[in-house]
């Protein structure tokens, strides 16, 4: 990766602005929703599913925020940073995607979808489309973003998930 330049990094500081507006959507509508979206995914599972609180998805949804900002200020320290954000960015944009397909599940509104679509969505557009511009991305690192994603948006959350919902 070479230097980047700082206005490279502030035009990457739109990825943890993007995820709090997100999070605060989910954090808000997930109360409401919980009831419906284990009994959904209860039903498609074929067996009882008991989903965090809402409490504990609020905990994990700071931390994820909290960790996103980390992020941006260690990249203004530290240019290698940088491709952390870009991952998490990678992550939002498979958080769209399931999203999108937790709504059609649902046959109607899943919590985040809104901002999913609207915010996340061009974000994730604009982000590729300036680091792909500047260049400084090997291939190597484009290459394992799917994969980073997937782990982070996947195990990694399910982990953190059962972290704050220990007693």
């Amino acid at each position: 990766m070479t230097h980047l330049e700082p206005r490279r990094l502030t035009g990457l500081a739109v990825i943890p602005v993007a995820l709090i507006v997100h999070n605060l959507e989910e954090a808000f509508a997930i109360g409401a929703a919980l009831p419906r979206l284990e009994a959904t995914w209860s039903r498609l599972l074929g067996r009882p599913l008991v989903l965090p609180s809402a409490q504990q998805y609020g905990i994990a949804l700071a931390v994820v925020t909290g960790i996103a900002f980390a992020v941006l200020l260690l990249a203004r320290l530290w240019d290698p940073a940088s491709y952390a954000l870009v991952v998490i960015q990678a992550v939002m944009t498979l958080n769209v995607v399931t999203h999108v397909l937790g709504a059609v599940l649902l046959g109607g509104y899943a919590p985040g979808v809104v901002t999913a679509i609207l915010v996340e969505a061009p974000t994730s557009v604009l982000v590729f489309h300036r680091v792909r511009d500047a260049r400084w991305m090997s291939r190597t690192q484009w290459r394992l973003l799917p994969f980073l994603a997937v782990l982070l948006h996947g195990p990694a959350l399910v982990a953190l998930l059962a972290w704050v919902g220990r007693p």
